[in-house]
């Protein structure tokens, strides 16, 4: 497997032919979004549901990473499956996590157990011999994390599990070894959501794992609705506490949980979602937990590894009308174009998608309804959801998959169903959203068990695709066809003094007289891992505007750009 290079390099060169406007040519009418079940990708997740208990891990659906593993320059896809429980009474099976790569133009093969490898031996010769791929976890999978930890250039993966989690190293050579023994990263509960990001400004990538709940096959007592047994609601089980990782080099991590202040309030949250983003423009990274039917935290970092919880003191902890939230997928995006940052969460059916807009006093405000994003979203329950400018009018959209946690629930409750449309909401350019997903796409009028979302330039056009996995469904990969008024940029960043990866870091540009900000977060959406490529829709502007850039890095540096060309992939590596 190569470095990329090349294909790097092609990527520089990528320009798409335009029209006046920036409209791309020669597309076919049809559908905005495309779903591609000729990609090759046959995926198709399980929840193995135990009939006499129902465990809630059931019903939680898993996430989906996206990562370049084998170095080529295109995004590959790792799909997160479950396994039996104690109890399951079907047929014994074996199912594992698989990957996916990409060959181009759409097209995904799996990749097999044992791979294909090159060697150059100590004469110098370079042969090729079989080599295991070293995955295919088989523990019931929740999310899954595609971070470079040891800054090699290579993304490796972080598997978090009701059970034990896995770390695996790439090898550079299109193979993993798990080194989770090796790392310290024992964690047996049940993981949801990994955070890396540079939380000690040394470097490299810390983790911060949300756990849900402590569960006990053996005592597990189920939940009945009318003498019918059912998904019981989180409040019937205890909140497992979230962990710290210190990453010291070469693998190998120190839990500083106590140590950095990192201690839950009352009986603590069960976590879903670690969005690391610096808050207070302090220059350290900070991190906003969503927590499942508890008040959130946004831990403010303190320095040398030391945090402080102050989500009700910047009213992120609970609604605005000061109630807790079950709060699932979760992004972050300027959607007023004001520069700041504002903070999104999927919710449970009745209770709304929660919007919190950052106010000039670092304050946040619910602004739930007054966006538009409130009425559309109240009888549905919501899990992936991720900011994009589908259309490259210069904003974020944002799309949400739904779908209930009770499989009869409408059996129980005439507005409720366990199967949900996913929704698309597009953003006028100051905050307020519409729902216009069913008029863009069948996908979108389809309902499902929606829960990861990723999304990625996947066949390097130009524009942002989708990937959706369903709970106890297939896998769907959604190709973006549309006709789009508007230029592009996008921006690889690679991190000297910061990580390489540069997760924290906050991207502004200005074009024809417009300014945008993108944070680069790596963990979103819901237990999954989108492109880390900053892609920005630039609206109506000439073939030949140019893009200026303003970088803040992780690491407080701050780099300027000007007259970068647009419809261009920039790799921008950080000055030393």
């Amino acid at each position: 497997m190569g470095s990329g290079a090349a294909r790097w390099a092609a990527l520089a060169a990528l320009a798409v032919p335009t029209v006046a406007g920036g409209a791309r040519a020669g597309e076919p009418d049809g559908p905005w979004f495309v779903e591609r079940p000729d990609s090759g990708v046959d995926f198709v997740h399980r929840r193995f549901m135990t009939t006499g208990k129902k465990y809630l891990c059931e019903t939680a659906g898993a996430g989906i990473g996206l990562l370049d593993y084998d170095g080529d320059g295109r995004l590959d896809l790792y799909c997160v499956q479950s396994c039996a429980l104690p109890g399951y009474d079907g047929a014994p099976e074996v199912a594992v996590d698989r990957l996916y790569r990409n060959l181009g133009g759409f097209r995904f093969e799996p990749v097999a157990p044992v791979v294909k490898v090159r060697v150059r031996g100590s004469d110098g010769v370079e042969q090729v011999m079989e080599k295991p791929l070293g995955l295919g976890d088989a523990r019931y999978g929740m999310g899954v994390t595609c971070p470079d930890v040891d800054n090699d250039g290579d993304p490796d993966l972080f598997v978090a599990n009701v059970g034990r989690d896995a770390l695996y190293r790439n090898e550079g050579d299109g193979t993993f070894t798990d080194v989770t023994e090796r790392a310290g990263i024992v964690d047996d509960g049940w993981s949801t959501a990994a955070g890396w990001a540079d939380l000690d400004g040394d470097g490299d990538l810390d983790l911060y794992l949300a756990n849900y709940a402590k569960i006990d096959y053996a005592t597990y007592k189920p939940c009945t609705t009318r003498n019918r047994v059912s998904y019981c609601h989180p409040d019937t089980l205890e909140s497992a506490p979230d962990r710290l990782w210190r990453n010291d080099g070469d693998f190998r991590f120190t839990e500083v949980t106590a140590e950095a202040g990192i201690v839950e309030p009352d009986e603590g949250g069960k976590g879903l979602a670690v969005i690391p983003f610096d808050h207070d423009g302090d220059g350290r990274l900070d991190l906003f937990i969503a927590n499942d039917a508890d008040e959130n935290y946004l831990w403010m970092n303190r320095g040398g590894m030391k945090f402080e919880e102050e989500a009700g003191f910047w009213c992120v902890d609970v609604s605005g009308r000061g109630a807790s939230q079950s709060c699932m997928g979760t992004d972050l995006a300027d959607v007023d174009g004001d520069l700041d940052l504002d903070l999104f969460a999927a919710n449970f059916g009745k209770e709304p998608n929660v919007l919190y807009v950052r106010g000039k006093d670092g304050v946040y405000d619910d602004r739930s309804y007054p966006s538009g994003l409130g009425e559309p979203s109240y009888l549905f329950t919501g899990f992936g959801a991720r900011f994009l400018d589908y259309d490259r009018d210069g904003d974020p959209d944002l799309v949400v998959v739904n779908g209930h946690i009770v499989d009869d629930a409408e059996e129980f409750d005439p507005t409720q169903t366990f199967k949900q449309v996913p929704h698309l909401y597009a953003n006028n350019g100051s905050g307020q959203f519409k729902s216009v997903g069913s008029s863009l796409s069948p996908f979108f009028s389809t309902p499902r068990v929606g829960r990861g979302l990723v999304s990625g330039d996947l066949d390097e056009d130009g524009d942002l695709d989708l990937v959706v996995l369903d709970n106890d469904g297939p896998l769907v990969l959604l190709e973006n066809r549309g006709t789009p008024a508007g230029g592009w940029i996008s921006f690889a960043l690679v991190g000297t003094k910061s990580p390489r990866d540069a997760i924290g870091a906050v991207v502004t540009i200005e074009c024809a007289g417009k300014r945008q900000a993108q944070p680069l977060v790596g963990s979103s959406s819901y237990l999954s891992w989108s492109d880390l490529r900053l892609f920005f829709g630039l609206g109506a502007v000439p073939a030949d505007a140019t893009v200026s850039a303003t970088i803040r890095w992780p690491s407080g540096l701050v780099q300027s750009l000007e007259r970068l060309a647009a419809a261009r992939v920039h790799r921008i590596v950080e000055p030393r």
